[in-house]
């Protein structure tokens, strides 16, 4: 599993992975709801995103894509 550290806020940012990997978190809206799109600056992760009902500290996330399955957790900085 692959800790994300994230800031608890709506604005668009760096993240930083426990593996040592960094991308980018934007936020958009979406129905006027938050919606959190995560993109990996290197190929080692997929992307995903996420909605403001799964944007919590400790939320477990998995994604799938055609190759694989990542685990991803979010962790609030």
């Amino acid at each position: 599993m692959t800790t994300v550290f994230v800031h608890d806020d709506d604005k668009t940012q760096t993240i930083h992975c426990s593996d040592g990997s960094q991308g980018v978190m934007q936020v958009s809206q979406k129905n006027s709801a938050p919606y959190y799109a995560f993109r990996f600056y290197s190929y080692v992760h997929p992307s995903f995103w996420v909605d403001q009902d799964q944007f919590h500290n400790g939320e477990d996330i998995v994604v799938k894509d055609i190759q694989s399955e990542d685990d991803f957790q979010l962790q609030f900085v």
